[in-house]
C-alpha cells in the first residue's frame, strides 16, 4: 500500500498550524479535483472554490471533470502512470475499494475532520478493514413524494406502518378519482431503488441484514427477506393500467400533472417533481410493524480523497478540511438540491422539499442499497439480478416472492464465498 502513517502523522501536524494561521505557503500552490461531475463545473467555479479561495490565501483549487463515462478509466491510467489530479473523487463501495486495493489513496484513519461523519457514512469508501481512504461528500435519499391537496381531499394521512400504506393506497383506488402509485415496471433499476430497497430494510432490519448477507450469517431466503418481497409485490394492485410499460420518466410526469397521489422515487428527482408547481410533500418508508424501528435508504453517492502521489499533500488535506465543514456541505447542497450532506453535523437546506427530505433521517436508521458492497463484485451481480428478478415478479405471476428470492440466493451462492456455507 502507499499510505505511509509516519507521513500522515507529520503532514497533520502541519495541518493543524494552517488551519489555525490560514493557508500561508510561501507562494500560491495549484492542487487539482479530478470528478466526474462535468454538470458541476458552475458550482465548483463559481461557488465553492471561491469560498474556499477566499478563507485559503495561497492554495488555489482546479476542478478538472472528465466525463462520467470515461472517469474511472482516466483516472487508473493517470494515477499508474504516476501522475492524476491531487484529490480523487471517489466511486462508492466495490469500484472505490478496488482503487484502494491499488494503493491510490492515502489513508484518512487519523485525520479529524472524518470523525465528524458516522461509520455508515463511511462504510462506502473504507478498506475491508474498515478503514476510511475518502471523505464523504453527498448522499442521495429514497422515499414517497405525495401529492398533499389529493391527500387534503380525501382525508389521508401520511402512512407511518406498512399496514396504513396499503389502507391509504386502497383508500385513493377507491376514490376513482386518482391513480395511487405513479409507478411501473419498465425500468427495473427503479423497482430496486425507489421500490425494494426503499421498504425493505424495514424488514431486513437495515444494516443487520445487509451485512448478514455480506458475512454470510444471513441467506435471501431467510424470513425477513421474503418478506420485504413480499410488502413490495403487495403494490401491485395499485399500479395503473399497462404499468408493465410505463417508464421513469412517464411516472415523473403521471405525478406532476396530478393524476396520482403518490410517486415512490429518490431525492435526486426533487427538480423535476416540483415543476409543475404541485404541492408535494414527502414521507418516509413506512415501519414493518406499529412501533417498528424507521429505516430509510442513504445510499452514498460522492467523496474525495488525498492522490497518494500528490506533490501538495498539505494544500489537498486543507482543501479536504473544509470539505468537512457545515459552510462547504451547505453551498454544495443547495446548489444541487436532492443531494445530501453525510455529516453529523445538521445543515439547512434552503429547497423546502430538501429540508423536508432531510429531515426524514431524524429518529431513522441509515442504510445503504442492498446489493452494491460486495455482494455485486461478481458474477452474476446481485444487484443486477434483482432487477431482473423483481421485473419478472412485478409483471406477470408466476414469479412469487419465494421463487424469487430463491433464484437470487442460488445466484448469489453460486461465487460468492461467505453465501457457499
Amino acid at each position: 500500500m502507499l499510505s505511509k502513517h509516519a507521513l500522515l502523522n507529520s503532514a497533520f501536524a502541519s495541518m493543524a498550524v494552517l488551519l489555525v494561521a490560514g493557508s500561508a505557503f510561501a507562494e500560491d500552490v495549484t492542487i487539482k479535483l479530478g470528478s466526474w461531475r462535468t454538470e458541476d463545473i458552475a458550482v465548483w467555479q463559481d461557488k465553492i472554490i471561491p469560498a474556499f479561495e477566499a478563507k485559503n490565501p495561497g492554495i488555489k483549487v482546479e476542478f478538472a471533470p472528465v466525463n462520467t463515462n470515461e472517469y474511472n478509466a482516466a483516472m487508473q491510467s493517470q494515477i499508474e502512470a504516476g501522475a492524476g489530479p491531487d484529490l480523487l473523487t471517489c466511486r462508492p463501495f466495490d469500484v472505490n475499494r478496488e482503487w484502494i486495493g491499488r494503493g491510490y489513496f492515502d489513508s484518512l484513519a487519523n485525520f479529524d475532520p472524518i470523525k465528524t461523519f458516522d461509520e455508515t457514512s463511511k462504510a462506502a469508501w473504507t478498506d475491508a478493514k474498515g478503514t476510511p481512504y475518502c471523505l464523504p461528500v453527498a448522499a442521495v435519499l429514497a422515499g414517497f413524494y405525495y401529492n398533499v391537496d389529493i391527500f387534503k381531499e380525501l382525508g389521508l394521512d401520511v402512512p407511518k406502518t406498512a399496514d396504513e400504506f396499503i389502507k391509504v393506497l386502497q383508500k385513493i383506488k377507491d376514490s376513482g378519482k386518482y391513480q395511487p402509485l405513479a409507478y411501473g415496471s419498465a425500468e427495473s433499476w427503479q423497482l430496486a431503488y425507489n421500490g425494494l430497497y426503499n421498504i425493505g430494510p424495514s424488514y431486513w432490519n437495515g444494516e443487520e441484514g445487509r451485512q448478514g448477507l455480506i458475512d454470510g450469517t444471513k441467506k435471501l431466503t431467510d424470513p425477513e427477506f421474503v418478506e420485504a418481497f413480499k410488502a413490495f409485490a403487495a403494490w401491485k394492485p395499485f399500479l395503473p393500467a399497462g404499468q408493465a410499460s410505463l417508464q421513469y420518466a412517464d411516472m415523473t410526469q403521471l405525478f406532476t400533472i396530478g393524476r396520482a397521489a403518490i410517486l415512490p422515487d429518490g431525492s435526486w428527482d426533487i427538480n423535476q417533481v416540483t415543476a409543475t408547481g404541485l404541492n408535494v410533500g414527502v414521507f418516509a418508508p413506512p415501519a414493518a410493524k406499529e412501533g417498528g424501528q424507521r429505516y430509510l435508504q442513504e445510499m452514498p453517492d460522492m467523496a474525495i480523497g488525498i492522490n497518494a502521489a500528490s506533490k501538495h499533500k498539505d494544500a489537498a488535506k486543507t482543501f479536504l478540511s473544509w470539505l468537512a465543514t457545515p459552510e462547504f456541505q451547505e453551498l454544495y447542497v443547495n446548489a444541487a438540491p436532492g443531494f445530501f450532506a453525510m455529516s453529523k453535523t445538521p445543515v439547512t437546506y434552503n429547497n423546502e422539499l430538501a429540508q423536508k427530505f432531510a429531515d426524514l433521517k431524524k429518529g431513522a436508521k441509515l442504510t445503504p442499497r442492498l446489493a452494491l458492497d460486495r455482494l455485486s463484485a461478481g458474477n452474476p451481480p446481485l444487484d443486477d439480478e434483482i432487477w431482473r428478478v423483481l421485473q419478472t415478479m412485478m409483471i406477470g405471476d408466476d414469479v412469487t416472492p419465494e421463487k424469487a428470492t430463491a433464484e437470487l440466493q442460488a445466484g448469489l451462492a453460486s461465487w460468492y464465498a461467505p453465501q457457499k456455507k
